[in-house]
């Protein structure tokens, strides 16, 4: 997993954030617009491109003609990764910001959320701050998804509402390449391991783009599940794994459809 050196810029920001994409120029674009419609300033954007082919290249190349915001990102690339978590880790490591947040291409910051965030952030400096996220597809069914911190056994904290101080990178390590879908939910797991603190805010962060990688169950997430619960001695049944499972045989829109019937 590794860890990350210490930094000590006195001029570092309040607020690392980090867009990975690939192939994905429509979402990018979104997801840098909403960064700078932003009433907040104090914050650096890290994007990390998987070396796109479709014009993602472009998008970026042309956000950085507005001095505004060229300011803002002190570190890009467009190059081969092996995966979501390395591209992460990549950014994590080139961040110098107080706190890292990810923001993935596609994803969309709710309109000046940073200003309220970033009152919070200062007040609870060595706390995990984590609030709720839209979750949307291309049907434009929209549910909130917010899983509390005491039912982290069961479940993860979106990463879009999620935001860490740096400091617990530098100690406690990064994301686990070894996983493709669920290395998020284990560092959150890891914190509270640590016995780190977790400070929720009702606030909706962002909205969640559901066509990613880790949206629709598959194998690697039911073998993922599995890891995780042994790692951590988490208390899911093997049921419940199980009726997940059938999910990947439901289509997106009847899964969708029945989260909306539920509200």
């Amino acid at each position: 997993m590794g860890t990350i050196a210490t930094t000590e810029n006195n001029n570092a920001p309040l607020l690392s954030i980090i867009t990975i994409n690939y192939n994905n120029a429509e979402g990018l674009k979104k997801t840098i617009e909403s960064v700078l419609s932003q009433n907040f300033d104090d914050y650096e954007h890290i994007i990390v491109d998987g070396g796109s082919t479709d014009g993602s290249v472009e998008v970026v190349k042309d956000f950085l003609s507005d001095n505004n915001y060229a300011r803002h990102v002190t570190w890009w690339c467009s190059e081969k990764d092996s995966g979501i978590y390395n591209a992460m880790n990549k950014g994590i490591r080139h961040s110098c910001g107080e706190w890292v947040y990810m923001l993935n291409s596609g994803d969309k910051l709710i309109t000046d959320v940073l200003s309220q965030v970033s009152t919070i952030l200062k007040e609870h400096p060595m706390e995990v701050i984590y609030g709720a996220v839209d979750c949307y597809s291309e049907n434009k069914y929209t549910w909130t998804s917010c899983k509390s911190y005491e039912r982290l056994d069961s479940g993860m904290l979106p990463h879009q509402g999620f935001f860490s101080p740096r400091v617990f990178h530098e100690k406690f390590g990064l994301y686990d390449e070894s996983l493709k879908i669920l290395a998020d939910w284990d560092y959150a797991l890891r914190l509270r391991d640590k016995n780190c603190k977790f400070y929720h805010v009702p606030i909706i962060i962002a909205e969640y783009d559901e066509s990613g990688i880790s949206t629709r169950l598959t194998l690697f997430h039911i073998n993922e599940i599995n890891l995780l619960k042994k790692r951590f001695n988490l208390p899911i049944k093997q049921k419940k794994v199980l009726k997940n499972t059938l999910k990947l045989f439901i289509p997106p829109i009847i899964i969708v459809l029945l989260r909306k019937i539920k509200r």
